[in-house]
């Protein structure tokens, strides 16, 4: 258990990782006394959790009244930590942390990577009000240390926890396939991601048309870029392989539908930590991801997954090509994914973890 009264901040409009990440901290702690939850009104956080403190959206007058409404719930509950997990979330933490009459400690969990130097006077002071920093990868620890002012004894890795989805999808396979429009006897690909140009789709697409192979894919995620999602389907056309691409939207519990599908890649140019790839390899499906950001130290090449050389479509294809004609190293694959996951990636170790460093500080 962790220590009593700690705030969990996440005031995200989003429905990405991070968001999916935030709703299973609250599922486990959910029924721990002093442990509560503060997100914005009608946000996909909000609602999917019952006991909330709901914030308002932003602008100035909002976050003052945001303020004002934790700092009062902070004095009632006596909270003893504050809990982020999302960067636009820092400042609200810290003012409530230095300005509240209390001694609050601030935990951040860092899940998106760091690109350059925040060592300005306003991050130094932000900075220095952090109590505990956690990361979800060494390339993340590395990047903290290195362009954070923050002391490295501070700085933690605590990567994600897995575990197999409470919720079982609403359909079978066949009848996600016939609803899909997609044909059962084909090998079929599964992409889990928000459409944008980053996640790398057209990649997908495009090695497709050059597989000698017929493969369908389907796409599963909130579409961020329409303008992209119409060029994807232009590409399609082009390509005359439309029929074998399928969209599905954002789906509740993605990770249970994943054993419909023959394979999942992770296209994107650069994945922080590539959750998708992980949660793949517990449901015994076998994967191919960009070898950049986070990936490399979930997949080992040949071993528990297929790296491809990140943005290079052909070099996609010949991977996607490989786990197609090579049965054993599928099999390989899948077996060694599995157990990697179990051994680096338990979902209870994940919070035992965050509960001894916070009871550490």
């Amino acid at each position: 258990m962790i220590m009593n009264r700690l705030l969990a901040i996440c005031t995200s409009p989003d429905q990405g990782g991070l968001e999916l990440y935030f709703l299973k901290f609250i599922k486990h702690y959910e029924k721990q006394k002093g442990f509560h939850v503060a997100c914005v009104k009608n946000s996909y956080i909000s609602k999917n959790i019952d006991e909330k403190i709901e914030c308002e959206g932003y602008g100035l007058l909002k976050n003052i009244r945001n303020f004002v409404t934790l700092r009062k719930f902070i004095l009632q509950n006596e909270i003893d930590w504050i809990h982020v997990s999302w960067t636009k979330d820092i400042l609200l933490g810290v003012l409530l942390k230095i300005l509240t009459p209390r001694n609050i400690k601030l935990v951040f969990y860092r899940q998106m990577k760091l690109t350059r130097h925040k060592k300005s006077i306003y991050h130094k002071f932000i900075y220095s009000k952090v109590d505990l920093y956690l990361v979800i990868t060494k390339k993340l620890y590395y990047e903290a240390c290195k362009y954070l002012p923050l002391n490295s004894s501070l700085v933690h890795i605590l990567s994600y926890g897995i575990c197999e989805p409470k919720v079982k999808p609403s359909i079978n396979k066949k009848e996600f396939f016939d609803k899909q429009k997609m044909d059962p006897s084909l090998f079929t690909i599964g992409i889990f991601s928000r459409i944008e140009e980053q996640k790398g789709q057209h990649l997908a697409l495009e090695a497709i048309k050059k597989s000698k192979h017929k493969i369908q894919l389907c796409i599963i995620g909130h579409c961020m870029d329409e303008k992209y999602k119409n060029k994807l389907r232009c590409i399609s056309d082009n390509y005359d392989i439309s029929s074998l691409i399928s969209y599905t939207g954002f789906l509740e519990s993605p990770m249970s539908y994943m054993p419909f599908f023959d394979l999942i890649i992770l296209p994107t140019y650069e994945e922080t930590f590539g959750l998708i790839v992980a949660e793949a390899m517990y449901m015994k499906v076998p994967v191919v991801g960009s070898n950049a950001g986070g990936v490399p130290e979930i997949i080992s090449h040949k071993s528990n997954g297929l790296l491809f050389h990140t943005k290079n479509y052909n070099d996609l294809q010949e991977k996607i090509d490989m786990i197609i004609e090579d049965l054993q190293l599928r099999e390989k694959i899948i077996e060694n994914g599995f157990k990697f996951v179990n051994a680096h990636y338990d979902y209870l170790s994940h919070f035992n973890k965050f509960e001894t460093l916070i009871n550490t500080y």
